[in-house]
């Protein structure tokens, strides 16, 4: 029986998203904030690409490791050790400026922050009553959203009018605060009997897993370069930035309520199919050197989470309940391996030099190319969906 206080759960509940908030920023402020970083580490913007997808892929390396041996721990214990390690890991790289030592702290950042969502949010969901669930899993999930909205505008802001050693300084400082709030106000996990049911990887199976991975490849090859291409390219200024990702934050947010409402009354097809025509006519702002990063920025992040949100309600229908958490962390990884994959594809393109106008191109048509297998990809996965429905149904 779960015995969590109903007048404590919205408590727990908002520090498991504030958790969220914090795990999530850490991880998705080194793309525009590297641009701040890389003359202290000699480096290229561009590189950034390294900084980001080496996390990812540490993050791959712990969550399949996780699905593994994460229900035998202490899931409290966990999150407070992690979010420590993460905050002081965070705060270590204000005292470096060699992009070695850099990269090696975000790797162990990877391999420390790749469990933290799930287990967050496990733990939460064992905590709560099955009726109060669907209620207290949208208060966890509003965190990320925030993260577009408030903390990266935030950060940025810092990073431009003090400087980049300072918005690091606060988010480990959030990561500490974070690990006091969980071990504070977050009680131990109830004990379940429950038998861990084998998940079987089948072609099938991962063809379903791939569906988010898929959807965000495209737009992962352009986070790494987002801030010098809305500077260099599109005229935007260094002190725009902060708005720029918040109006981006704000209509990723209504893409994101809005494609859950039409996912009731139409296909994903339909819905990939048109977010994908206005996908692509965001990258003719760029390419033919428009200055409206504004309409850039609306545009490339609604239909971004347009296509992301289609996808999930797809590949969400496939796993039985029984095995739906490990088809949740098979999904985690395929996408984390994907992302690390985009992330590293604009520091090939761009080596050892500043972005050129023909390798930005080049980087644009890639990224608008590989978004057009989506369209028919979910097509096959509903037809794929509707024959295996139909057979779960007459067993």
């Amino acid at each position: 029986m779960l015995r969590t206080d109903n007048k404590k759960l919205p408590v727990i509940a908002l520090i498991i998203a504030f958790l969220q908030f914090t795990n999530a920023l850490e991880y998705m402020v080194f793309n525009p904030v590297f641009a701040f970083m890389a003359p202290d580490f000699s480096v290229p913007v561009t590189w950034s690409g390294y900084v980001t997808g080496i996390y990812t892929l540490a993050a791959v390396i712990s969550g399949i490791g996780a699905f593994l041996w994460v229900d035998k721990l202490n899931k409290k214990r966990l999150l407070v050790s992690s979010m420590a390690l993460l905050g002081l890991l965070t705060l270590a790289i204000t005292a470096t400026s060699s992009f070695g030592m850099l990269l090696m702290l975000r790797l162990l950042a990877g391999l420390i922050g790749g469990t933290t969502m799930g287990v967050g949010i496990g733990l939460l969901i064992n905590l709560t009553p099955p009726a109060q669930r669907a209620k207290i899993l949208a208060t966890v999930l509003a965190s990320f959203s925030a993260v577009s909205i408030v903390g990266i505008p935030a950060v940025l802001f810092i990073c431009s009018h003090f400087h980049w050693h300072a918005a690091l300084g606060l988010i480990g400082l959030l990561c500490l605060i974070s690990s006091a709030l969980v071990m504070a106000f977050v009680p131990q996990e109830p004990r379940r009997e429950e038998a861990n049911l084998r998940l079987k990887v089948t072609p099938e199976l991962l063809l379903f897993a791939s569906a988010t991975g898929l959807a965000q490849f495209s737009p992962m090859l352009i986070i790494p370069v987002l801030v010098p291409l809305l500077i260099h390219r599109m005229q935007a200024a260094t002190g725009d930035l902060a708005w720029l990702f918040l109006l981006g934050g704000l209509a990723g947010l209504l893409a994101t309520k809005l494609t859950g409402k039409l996912a009731n009354k139409y296909s994903a097809f339909c819905i990939t199919l048109l977010s994908g025509a206005f996908y692509l006519s965001a990258f003719a702002l760029p390419l033919s050197g428009s200055a409206a990063g504004w309409l850039f920025m609306v545009v490339f992040i609604s239909t971004s989470y347009c296509r992301l949100v289609a996808s999930s309600v797809v590949s969400v229908r496939y796993p039985k309940d029984a095995w739906r958490a490990g088809f949740n962390s098979l999904q985690t990884a395929i996408m984390h391996l994907l992302t690390a994959l985009a992330f590293f594809i604009p520091a090939i393109i761009f080596p050892d030099t500043e972005m050129t106008t023909r390798s930005l191109n080049l980087l644009l048509l890639l990224a608008a190319a590989s978004s057009t297998p989506l369209p028919p990809f979910i097509w096959l996965l509903e037809k794929r969906l509707k024959k295996t429905e139909s057979s779960r149904r007459h067993r």
